[in-house]
This record gives C-alpha cells, sequence and structure tokens, in this order.
C-alpha cells in the first residue's frame, strides 16, 4: 500500500496506518480515504472542524466523485492497481484525477472518523487563492471530469 499525506500534516494518532490497511482488507477496496480535522499551525481546532466527505455513498460515490473538487483525505492506494493509473505530473489536483481512475472500476474505501490534522497557513497552496488561481483549479478538474466521463462512457460502451 501507499499513503499520501501533505508534508504540513500530520496523523492524528499512532494507530492511523494500521487503520488503513485494516480497511483495505475488510471493505475490499483499492483505494481507501480517511477523514481530517482542519487546525491551525499550532494544532488549534479552526472552523468546518472535521471534513469527513459522508456524500460519499457505496451506491454512489463514484458518480458523486465527478460532482466535488475533492474525494478527502489521507489518501491510501493499493500499489498494484496505482501502478496502472497514469498520474498527472502536475502540482495540484493530481490525486483528485487518480481517485477518479480508480473509482471508475475499483471500489474506494471510506474511514469517517478522522485520521490526520489538515494544518491551514497562510503558505498553503490553496489557502486565499486569488479569483484568476481558484478558477484556474476548477478548470482544471472540470476538464478532469470530462476526460473521466469518456473513459467512464469507453468503458461501457455508451454512445
Amino acid at each position: 500500500f501507499a499513503v499520501q499525506l501533505d508534508s504540513d500534516d500530520l496523523y492524528i494518532d499512532t494507530r492511523v496506518l494500521s487503520r488503513i490497511v485494516e480497511a483495505f482488507y475488510a471493505q475490499k477496496c483499492a483505494m481507501v480515504i480517511g477523514s481530517y480535522k482542519m487546525v491551525n499551525f499550532k494544532l488549534e481546532d479552526l472552523p468546518l472542524g472535521i471534513i469527513d466527505h459522508r456524500e460519499w455513498t457505496l451506491d454512489n460515490g463514484r458518480n458523486n466523485a465527478l460532482r466535488i473538487n475533492g474525494l478527502g483525505a489521507p489518501r491510501a492506494f493499493y500499489t498494484p492497481v496505482l501502478r496502472k493509473i497514469r498520474v498527472p505530473n502536475v502540482s495540484y489536483g493530481e490525486d483528485y484525477a487518480v481517485g477518479l481512475a480508480v473509482c471508475r472500476e475499483y471500489r474506494i474505501g471510506r474511514i469517517y472518523e478522522p485520521l490526520y490534522l489538515c494544518r491551514r497557513w497562510e503558505g498553503n497552496s490553496d489557502a486565499a487563492l486569488d479569483i484568476a488561481k481558484l478558477n484556474a483549479h476548477n478548470f482544471y478538474k472540470d476538464r478532469l471530469r470530462t476526460i473521466e466521463l469518456l473513459a467512464r462512457k469507453k468503458l461501457n460502451r455508451v454512445e
């Protein structure tokens, strides 16, 4: 397995990796996505608190993934599946692209309790973006969704 965590964030306790591995086996999935708690750099709670993406459901998660701008974190991958996916060489949205590709054919497992502390500070890549950068990020993710819809149509042979 491979687990992605941003360099400025922290696991919430020492059992996080064990819980992720247990989720892979229990949920029989190719990717596991956890939940996180928003904190500042001093680890003080911030508004929004816990981000758990409960819009994800077993029945419709793969379709809901096309409606939202992110799938959650931390993200963990079953490496044989991850190695089959072309990961975009970009500094924003590559995790979303991989998540869309995984859920096209495989199940994504979820852990709804917080697994890590997401530290927000002025230097974050997504903190206080100007409108041009925000639009560029949204355009990129819209493009990823379009590519994913075409791939799913091809897979399902729907014209």
